[in-house]
């Protein structure tokens, strides 16, 4: 009994090794090379054949493990490259181990695409073109110019040819194309050319009568009613034009190409000492200061206002205009100038005057009820301050009909509002 079962544990596993090397055997084989149509038969393929009909018995058990080491040796070998089984394709049909399908002839042979019946005599000869270097790619187009570099302006128009008017005028004398809002549209401008060059082959400057033919024979009297009409045409200064696909009107046929101006990167490099103000000999030399007192000595200049960018008297003349008016006119409301204050209504108001503390400063009492005061709190305080310095006032049995806090030209308050304190007036 268990001799029997041995012996068909052995058969199991022997079909299961058949069948492994089958499945290896078919994996490697040949990458598909349908290619030929007389394909070579591999000879591991003859041994599937001859295992799949040869029955698996203890007999053959000697050829499924060489089938196996094969397959193995051959598992272990690197793969072949695209290319590589391209170039053994290739060596086999030229030996004559593989033919050419049939289907092949339908695409004709690949060389035949190059050959051409006859050879064009017109055509440029590639090696009369020159040879190409460095210097090549030194050259500019036109729109490739440096004004800095001296070269000349391609905007320029040329002086051979005329030109139209820089805008043309409607039967009412108003610009053809013009916008109020959006401006000039008129695509006629002073770059039309009015006098366009005629074609090189029958331009009079360039003209070769061997190579054209002749419109009329010699002599007969149409050559000269045909060149009156050509001078007829030539001086009507007839503008050609062609409807433009995308714009959707006439435009001109010719006229002077405009190539634009070079990209300005960077501005242009000004003097280091450019002052209008400043004498050379008055300057300041922060170079020779430390870092700390250079940017401390800068900022104070900066804040200033009569600094030494600018002349002697500036500053003050500035104040002074912007107090002139009120000299002018005898009038202080809207200024922080002092004015008359009567010394007694000034004792009596000192209790209020102790409560406001420095917020705000006297400046004058007018019509002996009004009260000016200078005022240094905030600008969004400022209304309620006024009227609670009136309150005081009057608890100190003082007439008083008004109140007014003069700020001068601060209008607010930077530092609180987030605004910047650079910006003025405050």
């Amino acid at each position: 009994m268990q001799t029997m079962m041995n012996t068909r544990s052995m058969k199991t596993y022997q079909r299961r090794a058949s069948a492994l090397a089958l499945v290896l055997l078919s994996t490697r084989s040949d990458h598909a090379e349908s290619f030929g149509r007389h394909c070579i038969q591999s000879p591991l393929h003859t041994s599937q054949n001859h295992i799949r009909r040869t029955p698996i018995t203890s007999s053959s058990t000697t050829t499924t493990i060489t089938a196996l080491s094969a397959a193995k040796k051959k598992s272990a070998e690197p793969k072949e490259t695209e290319t590589e089984i391209r170039d053994r394709i290739l060596a086999e049909i030229d030996s004559g181990m593989r033919q050419y399908p049939s289907w092949i002839s339908e695409y004709g042979e690949p060389q035949d695409e190059f050959l051409l019946d006859d050879d064009d005599d017109g055509a440029i000869d590639a090696s009369t073109l020159g040879q190409w270097d460095e210097k090549d790619f030194q050259a500019k187009f036109d729109y490739e110019w440096d004004p800095d570099e001296g070269d000349e302006d391609p905007n320029n128009l040329d002086p051979a040819y005329e030109y139209a008017a820089s805008f043309q005028l409607d039967e009412e004398g108003i610009e053809v194309g013009y916008n109020p809002i959006f401006g000039r549209s008129n695509p006629i401008d002073g770059r039309t050319i009015l006098n366009p060059p005629d074609s090189y082959v029958i331009d009079e400057k360039t003209r070769d009568d061997r190579l054209v033919p002749k419109e009329f024979p010699d002599g007969d009297i149409e050559i000269k009613a045909n060149a009156d009409v050509i001078a007829l045409r030539k001086s009507l200064k007839i503008i050609e034009t062609h409807t433009d696909p995308f714009l959707k009107m006439e435009v001109p046929n010719h006229m002077a190409t405009w190539h634009g101006y070079p990209e300005q990167l960077s501005y242009p490099k000004q003097d280091y000492m450019n002052n209008r103000f400043t004498k050379p000999e008055d300057v300041t030399d922060f170079d020779k200061l430390g870092p700390a007192r250079a940017r401390q000595l800068a900022v104070q200049l900066a804040r200033a206002r009569n600094n030494e960018w600018l002349p002697e008297g500036t500053s003050e003349a500035y104040h002074a205009s912007k107090t002139a008016i009120y000299k002018e006119k005898g009038v202080l409301t809207g200024s922080t100038l002092p004015g008359q204050a009567d010394p007694e209504v000034v004792a009596k108001i000192q209790p209020a005057m102790d409560v406001l503390g420095d917020v705000v400063e006297l400046l004058s009492i007018e019509a002996d009820t009004v009260f000016r005061f200078k005022y240094h709190g905030l600008i969004k305080n400022k209304r309620g301050m006024s009227a609670w310095a009136g309150v005081l006032i009057r608890n100190c049995d003082v007439d008083c009909t008004g109140v007014v806090f003069e700020t001068g030209f601060r209008k607010r308050d930077p530092y609180y509002d987030g605004g910047s304190h650079w910006y003025g007036p405050y």
